[in-house]
């Protein structure tokens, strides 16, 4: 994997921004109709249909405050909306929800992540958080209870395996995820989970022909999933966890859709491809954290809210001459892929050892009032 470009100075790019993104919408809704046509197949029409009105409900509105913003601001609305592209971010941000979020939970998180997230920050490609995942975390920390019972399909398999403390026997684990169908049931997606984020095999395709397209860098989800991959082996190898750990982690959750659509974001994350590659290790590193130690299921979302945050911070270390550097910047590359792995494992370490000492606790507690 190269980290440096050679080019020519006249190099021109073949593809334009309206090119990239027109290509990326397609690849999204591709996903989406994937993952409709199981709601409709696996959980009826009623379940198929919601999944489209929040997508229109979401696009309306994502819309709408950029129309907004431009009559306020007197900007020419058409010219606006056709540089700025705001479907896009409503469509990742209706894929990463549950199809069980109400209306209103993510009609509001919507115009907020397009105001907050990237109309008061200049807008298009001036935004320094993923709009996306800003309106995600607008919807967890705020409209977590603002679900239809009606359309509830069940705990993810994130949720259900968090909720037994990640380290358990395989034994264990297979009959916890027995009823999503397996490892090989979240590769396909036949499990509950959001509207786009459960078929990994959907999203690994749609990520390929990108790739191909040259419409994302392929090094940044090949070195979060690969660095997600390696730091949870080498941690379920230590805490006496079979090749399932891994796996799992890799295939569940937002994992693969955050790494192909929202890490890949070149407006939010480094320009050079040292500073991407680090960015993708951070997330990976962060997923493994926050899913591990933290109360919250899952951690992608927020790990690319705060690998957002360091962007510059990641930038500023690369900012030299890229190939006389080179051997520089691989030190720095491998220096945070060291120590993101002693840092995962120290913590997963502390989690268990803590875990034991509470548990000894209530066992002593309960064994005092018999």
């Amino acid at each position: 994997m190269k980290l440096v470009y050679k080019v020519s100075p006249n190099y021109r790019d073949s593809l334009s921004t309206q090119e990239i993104m027109i290509k990326l919408c397609l690849g999204l809704l591709v996903v989406f109709i994937a993952s409709d046509v199981y709601y409709f197949v696996n959980y009826g029409v009623e379940f198929g249909l919601r999944a489209i009105g929040l997508l229109i409900s979401s696009i309306i509105s994502a819309i709408l405050t950029e129309v907004v913003w431009c009559y306020f601001t007197k900007k020419n609305i058409k010219e606006s909306l056709m540089a700025s592209f705001p479907w896009v971010t409503a469509i990742i941000l209706t894929l990463m929800c549950q199809v069980s979020v109400s209306y209103y939970a993510l009609i509001v998180s919507t115009i907020l992540c397009i105001f907050f997230g990237k109309l008061v920050f200049g807008g298009f490609g001036q935004n320094v958080f993923n709009p996306a995942a800003l309106g995600r975390s607008i919807i967890a920390a705020s409209f977590t209870s603002s679900v239809v019972n009606d359309f509830v399909t069940g705990a993810t398999p994130t949720s259900t395996i968090s909720s037994m403390g990640w380290f358990m026997s395989e034994a264990t684990f297979n009959n916890a995820i027995g009823k999503f169908n397996g490892l090989f049931g979240l590769f396909l997606g036949t499990h509950s989970g959001a509207i786009g984020e459960t078929s990994v095999l959907i999203i690994l395709l749609v990520g390929i022909y990108l790739a191909f397209k040259n419409v994302i860098d392929y090094r940044v989800p090949v070195v979060y999933i690969c660095t997600l991959f390696f730091t949870t082996l080498i941690i379920g190898l230590i805490n006496g966890q079979g090749i399932w750990f891994p796996l799992f982690h890799v295939l569940t959750g937002g994992a693969m859709f955050g790494a192909v659509f929202m890490m890949t974001d070149p407006v939010t994350n480094p320009t050079v491809i040292p500073g991407r590659i680090v960015f993708a290790m951070g997330c990976a590193f962060l997923t493994v954290l926050i899913r591990i130690n933290a109360n919250l299921p899952e951690g992608v979302m927020y790990s690319i809210l705060l690998m957002n945050a360091l962007t510059p911070a990641i930038e500023k270390i690369f900012d030299c001459g890229q190939i006389q550097d080179e051997k520089k910047n691989l030190k720095y590359v491998l220096i945070t892929l060291v120590c993101g792995i002693l840092i995962c494992v120290g913590m997963s370490l502390y989690k268990v050892s803590n875990t034991e000492v509470v548990s000894n606790n209530s066992a002593k507690v309960v064994a005092l009032y018999k």
